[in-house]
């Protein structure tokens, strides 16, 4: 049992050590579509922005040691992977506060926490874009 999980970290650290191009839009790709998942959610639980957050921190991690090019990875460390609601409330739902109570503030959250996932998504995007023309 130990055996194998030591070669499959072995495995791993050797795939993103030596991460191709390819391999990253492959990733990038998951990633925005993991967001586009997200966005469609009905709820958004913190349990599941918690685990996105520690696969983006991976991801950025293992990125930074690859051998790929600095202007692919200065792109990827452009995207702002902050999933924080607090920087994305908007001020159309102010009025749940004063009407909703607890499902108005339920509800501001879960739109926050799209609209952040829709604002990743198109980070990733555009940021796909470029290292396909960088490559």
């Amino acid at each position: 049992m130990k055996i194998a999980k030591i070669v499959k970290l072995q495995i791993i650290g050797y795939f993103y050590r030596d991460m191709k191009a390819q391999t990253l839009i492959i990733y990038l790709e998951f990633l925005k579509t993991e967001c586009l998942r997200h966005q469609n959610d009905k709820i958004i639980t913190d349990d599941e922005i918690n685990q996105f957050k520690i696969e983006i921190k991976g991801f950025i991690d293992k990125m930074k040691k690859t051998l790929l090019s600095q202007d692919i990875k200065k792109e990827i460390l452009n995207i702002d992977f902050n999933l924080n609601e607090e920087n994305h409330n908007h001020s159309k739902f102010k009025v749940f506060k004063l009407i909703g109570g607890f499902q108005g503030k339920e509800f501001r959250e879960q739109e926050n926490r799209k609209q952040r996932f829709s604002k990743l998504y198109n980070d990733i995007d555009s940021t796909l874009f470029k290292i396909k023309t960088i490559i």
